[in-house]
């Protein structure tokens, strides 16, 4: 690509009804302050002081990437008047519509691109009649563009929620336009649909990247497939209704939902509206189970009006596609009441470095470590090489709680050949936690328990008090090895940090195995 230069432009025409938006508005992305705009994602903001924006504000570099495609989603557009809307589109019109050098990493890159197309249809489907003429004119024009370009490069090479963004971008383009071209695109995204459906839903309803945030993401997206799908599709109907089932039961009882993998508590849209959309469409509103077992994702849980406990006994990620995955086997979250108590580490940013490796890191999950080695071999900020495998020994059920115990190999390239086991159980007043390592020689190990910010710590003879705020049921966590408290920090979203304790125990021969009690603290 030597120069700038237009995309071609199908021969469709904008229909005069559009598909309606199934979501609400999102806000939080953009505030004017006097004449100027103040964008703000992952934990960053941007400033442009006289309302003109720079869309290589952001910078060129790798670190910045994901700013500038948060800019080029404009998905901003959503909390702002017709006014501001008509100058954004606009001022992007005006700088983005060719294809000039560099495009395809942000303005034209096809993730981006999937997304963008999906807003601004959603938008027109609501302002297009407010809008000038000339206006409405360029912004079909290019959309036109934009989804013909996609259709050309769409991110198979990729596959997972990429794909899936891709393909409801296909299907909304399909339904908003018409002619020979737009009934390519529908049919085209409804074939590949029906195939990531089969390849992307893991048959007890969780998407198979295994992050409850992109499980989330997945999620409404093929909620708002639907809504672009003239007629029925049993397959999607089956795949929407194990998913529903799954967000409701992957989710604490502060209403966000878990951390494994790369997971924010706002990188997707909350679990419960998720499940209103879910319900806007038709369906009946899943109740979150008291014990729930999905044995091909590998979470398993317990919830009563004490105790939320999800864990994670599966595999890390799918075997071709290892991006979202970190080294967490056998973690695992808990929530006293509303609060939660051990948290996962989340993730700060997407860029290759300190901060990204330590967030994929067995050794910051609530997981026995051994040295610095991880379960599976990480490099850069998506890949991995060797990588564990998970067995599932026991799940048992019963009326005050369940047992999980599982293995994996993830440390078997190291002198001595150690396996991991770890069982838990649920009871009536707290859970027991036994790890151990089988091995040919003494193995050190560390067991880490991140703590959530809000709870304070108070050593005493027998162990640690957790004290949780906002009347939340103080635990005790005891050990058969010394616990000490460590100064860390947790990533509760993108580009968020906050400092808080990990209680770590160190143990000198794995091999005779570590039990640690976290309980219910009776009342004086």
């Amino acid at each position: 690509m030597l120069g700038a230069r237009e995309p071609s432009r199908p021969a469709v025409k904008l229909r005069q009804e559009l598909p309606k938006p199934l979501m609400l508005a999102r806000d939080g992305m953009l505030r004017q302050e006097g004449n100027g705009l103040v964008f703000r994602f992952i934990g960053r903001e941007m400033r442009f002081e006289d309302g003109r924006i720079d869309w290589t504000a952001p910078g060129s570099g790798a670190e910045n990437q994901l700013l500038r495609m948060n800019m080029a989603y404009m998905e901003y557009l959503e909390e702002v008047d017709d006014g501001l809307f008509a100058n954004l589109v606009d001022q992007w019109l005006t700088k983005n519509a060719t294809l000039h050098p560099g495009a395809w990493r942000d303005s034209w890159n096809s993730y981006a691109l999937s997304i963008r197309i999906v807003v601004w249809l959603q938008q027109l489907s609501a302002r297009k009649d407010r809008l000038e003429p000339a206006l409405l004119e360029r912004m079909t024009d290019s959309l036109a563009r934009q989804v013909g370009w996609l259709e050309r490069h769409l991110e198979t090479d990729i596959g997972g929620n990429h794909l899936v963004k891709n393909i409801k971008a296909l299907l909304w383009a399909g339904a908003a336009f018409e002619g020979t071209q737009a009934l390519y695109w529908q049919r085209l995204g409804r074939r590949m649909l029906v195939r990531e459906l089969e390849r992307q839903i893991l048959s007890d309803g969780v998407h198979y990247e295994r992050s409850p945030s992109y499980h989330a993401q997945v999620f409404v997206d093929l909620l708002e497939c639907r809504v672009a799908i003239p007629d029925q599709l049993p397959a999607l109907d089956a795949a929407l209704s194990g998913m529903a089932q799954a967000t409701a039961d992957l989710a604490h009882p502060d209403g966000f939902c878990a951390q494994f993998n790369d997971a924010g508590l706002t990188m997707a849209y909350t679990p419960s509206v998720c499940l209103d959309a879910f319900v806007e469409l038709g369906f009946e509103r899943p109740k979150p189970r008291r014990a729930f077992a999905f044995r091909d994702a590998g979470y398993f849980g317990w919830r009563d009006d004490r105790l939320t406990l999800i864990a994670d006994c599966g595999p890390i990620a799918p075997d071709a596609l290892p991006a979202h995955g970190h080294g967490d086997v056998l973690s695992f979250e808990l929530s006293s009441g509303q609060q939660r108590v051990i948290v996962d580490q989340g993730v700060f940013e997407y860029v290759s470095g300190r901060k990204r490796a330590l967030s994929r890191a067995t050794r910051s999950h609530n997981t026995l470590a051994v040295a610095d080695s991880d379960q599976a071999e990480f490099f850069g900020a998506f890949r991995m090489g060797r990588r564990p495998r998970v067995l599932l020994k026991e799940w048992a059920e019963n009326a005050k709680g369940v047992v999980l115990e599982g293995q994996h190999d993830g440390y078997t390239h190291l002198q001595g050949s150690p396996e991991h086991h770890r069982r838990i159980k649920v009871y009536a007043d707290g859970i027991v936690i036994r790890d151990l390592l089988e091995a040919g020689l003494p193995i050190t190990a560390r067991i880490g328990f991140l703590l959530h910010p809000e709870v304070a710590v108070e050593q005493v003879k027998d162990g640690m008090f957790l004290l949780c705020p906002r009347g939340a049921p103080t635990l005790i966590l005891t050990s058969t090895s010394q616990i000490v408290a460590e100064t860390a920090v947790w990533w509760p979203d993108m580009g968020k940090e906050q400092s808080t304790t990990r209680l770590a125990a160190n143990i000198t021969d794995a091999r005779s195995g570590a039990e640690t009690h976290i309980y219910f603290a009776k009342a004086c």
